[in-house]
């Protein structure tokens, strides 16, 4: 299940203040947003994107060099597999998709991580409107 923000002024004034109140680096737009949290090293952004139902949802993945250097390094990964495989060393495919494996994990686990936070702040400014 996607996790979604409602696309609401609220809201947009909401996430603008955690930009203003450097808790996050980023923009927000209409039709999208882009957010880093105001950490180092952090190689991860949060994307919101309007969907048909008039709200943001989210996404998260590397920053812009980061995710090319991903899907580079995740190609000649499986490039070097298949060739130990057809010269059957089984070492290296082994190594590598376990490696992978724990990568995805971890990313994952960031991915939630950096989600529960958005939302979290989210929910304290509300509360604090409402105070």
């Amino acid at each position: 299940m996607r996790q979604t923000i409602t696309k609401s002024d609220k809201n947009l004034r909401i996430l603008n203040k955690l930009i203003v109140n450097g808790f996050y680096n980023g923009y927000i737009g209409t039709e999208k947003f882009e957010l880093m949290r105001n950490r180092f090293p952090n190689n991860h952004r949060l994307i919101g994107i309007v969907n048909e139902t008039d709200n943001y949802d989210l996404k998260f993945d590397f920053k812009s060099p980061m995710n090319i250097l991903a899907k580079i390094l995740l190609g000649l990964g499986i490039l070097i597999s298949i060739i130990s495989l057809i010269k059957g060393i089984w070492i290296l495919p082994i190594v590598f998709v376990v490696f992978g494996l724990i990568m995805f994990a971890d990313f994952k686990l960031k991915e939630k991580k950096e989600i529960n936070i958005l939302t979290d702040k989210l929910l304290e400014f509300h509360k604090t409107e409402y105070d």
